[in-house]
């Protein structure tokens, strides 16, 4: 994400007509960088670009969290999605989509999916996956982040992991890892031979990775706008969009209203999805 906002930066810059600091807070499930916003004048000068866990899971995945999007944010726009992933080891026991069904089939058979840790998507994925009529014992396996994740199934530590178009592009390349289905209602342009799970039997099983922008609750419309206006003009340039388009991001365009309006539907479907998971943070 951080990468995704360094690219269109300098037309931020252009089109805002002053300097564009871009600062990466990690943390807490992104509270860190919130606070930071939320302390500061709605103004506009201060922009918060999230992910979808930012905006639609930690809010009710952190016990003690400090922000509530619907309440706190205004939304500005949406930048870009990509689907996620079913993904596989090419040597592992499920290395197809007929190995998989078989699996879950089975009373004795077994899962371990991955994640990068408790309440992510891979993790809420692998959860809705083994709801979908499955007599096998799915096992969620939580690592702490990317690297690990991504080692455990090249290694086969683990069978299934959930990822986003943008991270599996160049692990494919490897050789060792292989998409089984990509969790979307169309197939993807980055992988067009790969089914989508309502192909392979799983029509529920879709959740995209997507990037938001927004800023503090009372920020001035007109301001709004003009941010707005701002991310559409950089997304705009054709150099910037190959350099994401290739690392396999879509690209979306809302109006900031719409952008709300979506954010608010995010969030009445995963809250009771992070609810039945019975996953909460401190």
């Amino acid at each position: 994400m951080d990468a995704f906002v360094r690219i269109i930066g300098p037309e931020l810059t252009t089109r805002m007509g002053q300097p564009v600091i871009i600062f990466n807070k990690p943390g807490g499930g992104s509270q860190i960088a919130v606070a930071d916003m939320m302390s500061a004048p709605a103004d506009g000068y201060s922009v918060f670009v999230g992910q979808t866990g930012d905006f639609s899971v930690n809010p009710f995945l952190y016990k003690n969290s400090t922000y509530l999007p619907t309440r706190d944010f205004d939304g500005v726009a949406m930048l870009a999605r990509a689907p996620q992933v079913m993904l596989t080891n090419v040597s592992g026991k499920i290395n197809s989509v007929q190995s998989l069904k078989q699996t879950m089939s089975s009373a004795d058979g077994s899962v371990l999916y991955g994640s990068f840790g408790s309440g992510t998507a891979p993790h809420l994925l692998g959860h809705m996956l083994s709801r979908g009529g499955s007599r096998a014992k799915f096992t969620h396996v939580p690592y702490k982040g990317f690297p690990p994740v991504m080692q455990a199934i090249m290694t086969q530590e683990i069978d299934l992991l959930f990822d986003a178009v943008p991270g599996t592009l160049n692990l494919m390349k490897t050789g060792k890892v292989i998409p089984l289905a990509v969790a979307d209602s169309s197939r993807n342009s980055h992988l067009p031979n790969v089914p989508t799970t309502a192909e392979i039997g799983f029509p529920s099983l879709v959740m995209d990775f997507w990037l938001g922008v927004a800023v503090k609750k009372g920020t001035p419309r007109p301001i709004i706008n003009k941010i707005h206006e701002a991310f559409e003009y950089a997304l705009s340039n054709p150099e910037n969009w190959k350099k994401l388009s290739d690392q396999g991001y879509s690209r979306v365009s809302m109006s900031p209203e719409k952008f709300d309006a979506f954010v608010r539907d995010e969030g009445s479907k995963m809250k009771p999805l992070i609810v039945e998971t019975g996953v909460s943070i401190e």
